[in-house]
């Protein structure tokens, strides 16, 4: 009888562990996905938006790298993507832009992308010369397109 009683005990203290250990994983999982979002967002360095394509290119002709996308109030071109803003500034004034740079901030679900864009947000931290600034942020840019506009349209 003894040992009968002995397994109960245990079956019971196992079961119950995994259904506490269940119940915290799920709540744990829950709160660490919403802290997780909140340190997804980038910020997309628009250039004006467009009512027509041909007028957006006739704008942009001085750009030597950009993208754009076409959204239901026209045609939105980006210069670049950045996590920290004061890389922005560095971008627009090696683009010699002094004014029409909004910021659009959009949340970002694509780790790959965002361990991509820290590293280039870095690296151009430490650049001072114009073109390589330019040519890093074309870099960021292309991956935008290939990872994000390309498979998962997160406007």
């Amino acid at each position: 009888m003894n040992i009968f009683k002995g397994f109960i005990i245990i079956v019971f203290t196992v079961l119950g562990g995994i259904f506490l250990g269940t119940y915290i994983y799920k709540s744990s999982k829950i709160s660490t996905q919403e802290v997780f979002n909140e340190n997804n967002k980038v910020y997309l360095m628009q250039y004006g938006v467009y009512s027509t394509e041909d007028s957006m290119k006739n704008s942009t002709v001085s750009l030597s790298d950009y993208f754009y996308y076409k959204d239901k109030d026209g045609y939105h071109v980006i210069i670049g993507v950045v996590e920290n803003k004061n890389i922005a500034n560095k971008i627009r004034d090696s683009y010699d832009i002094k004014d029409n740079i909004y910021y659009k901030e959009v949340k970002i679900n694509n780790m790959e992308f965002l361990q991509s864009l820290r590293q280039y947000d870095s690296l151009v931290s430490s650049l001072s010369d114009k073109t390589s600034i330019i040519n890093a942020e074309k870099q960021i840019l292309s991956k935008y397109e290939e990872l994000i506009l390309n498979n998962e349209y997160s406007y």
